[in-house]
């Protein structure tokens, strides 16, 4: 008979199907992620391990990598990678993130996503906070509680609702299809870019919010911050269309649709003592860029945006500078600024 070869260390986290720890492999010499499922009249003797199966038949170097799947004192465990560096989810912590780690992380997630898609299943529950990080900020999609294999989609415990589409809304509350899994990686795209002060929106109960889902309101399309040039825009509307036949037909064709959307200046929203600004930088390095916008002495709001080349001091670009006395007029000038940048680079 075995005896158990592995030390418990922490507890790393938890929710609706089980509880994660770091465990060692005393065999191996190697830490794992340990995640022990709740026992639940859900969930069969052998529905315990669709999960598990799950991550086998999707092993990509974008999907937590799986090591074992028994059982512990009669509770189903699911041994797995241990990635040191979180989740999405932990690194952003609900603000914005730069706008070319945004597209980075759902451009891996995609991968990872279009092969589970290849080999048949379907995930269910992608958001922020099952997309893992490598040590190099490599992302791998994890946590497959809700997974199934196409064309054998049973109703499940819910997901996040935030991430449910419209038609799963009105017709059986879980995603059933490929459609279903786009448009959950839309709004965390959304979510990245945004922050999720973007999804603050009146609705005091759970019906209200899936009315919101329902008719496209929610997440709100047309509120994205300044700094997010058209073309981003478009792949997030177009992954969040209400009507499935009109997003993407696959995880590819989402990830080449980012591809083509890469910023040439990455943009990310700073804190100022003034008001408001951004940072950003090129994708090759070569220059640095900053815009501020804030209330001068004249009591009017000022936007200016400046250069620094490589080893270079930062310049004033006076042509896209601009006093106005309305702030919602100076806001949409540094939309306007601000996108041709990021999507132009000059």
């Amino acid at each position: 008979m075995l005896t158990t070869t592995f030390e418990r260390i922490r507890h790393l986290g938890g929710g609706h199907f089980g509880e994660v720890w770091l465990e060692r492999d005393m065999a191996l010499d190697r830490l794992c992620a340990a995640k022990y499922l709740h026992r639940s009249d859900q969930l069969g003797p052998r529905d315990a391990f669709v999960e598990a199966q799950a991550m086998v038949l999707a092993e990509h170097d974008n999907v937590v990598k799986i090591y074992s799947a028994d059982l512990a004192g009669g509770v189903p465990v699911i041994r797995m990678e241990y990635l040191p560096g979180g989740s999405i989810q932990d690194l952003y912590a609900g603000a914005p993130l730069p706008v070319s780690v945004a597209v980075a992380a759902i451009e891996d997630a995609s991968r990872g996503l279009e092969y589970l898609h290849i080999r048949g299943w379907l995930h269910r529950d992608i958001k922020p906070a099952n997309l893992m990080l490598t040590a190099d900020r490599q992302v791998k999609v994890s946590d497959f509680g809700l997974a199934c294999s196409m064309g054998e989609a049973a109703e499940a415990p819910v997901g996040y609702v935030a991430h449910l589409p419209p038609e799963s809304i009105v017709d059986n509350r879980y995603i059933d299809d490929v459609a279903g899994d786009i448009y959950a990686m839309g709004v965390t795209l959304y979510r990245l870019l945004n922050g999720d002060q973007s999804l603050q929106v009146e609705a005091d109960t759970i019906a209200d919010l899936a009315a919101l889902i329902e008719r496209g309101k929610f997440p709100p399309r047309d509120e994205f911050l300044p700094h997010i040039h058209h073309g981003l825009r478009r792949v997030v509307r177009r992954a969040l269309h209400v009507d499935p036949s009109r997003r993407y037909a696959s995880a590819s064709q989402l990830r080449h649709a980012l591809e083509v959307s890469r910023p040439c200046v990455s943009w990310t929203q700073v804190e100022t003592v003034d008001d408001q600004g951004w940072d950003g930088a090129t994708m090759d390095g070569s220059a640095r860029w900053r815009a501020r916008l804030s209330l001068n002495r004249r009591h009017r709001h000022s936007f200016r945006l400046e250069r620094c080349g490589l080893g270079g001091t930062y310049r004033s670009r006076g042509a896209d500078a601009g006093e106005f006395n309305d702030r919602g007029e100076a806001m949409r000038h540094a939309e306007e600024i601000l996108g041709r940048v990021a999507s132009k680079g000059r």
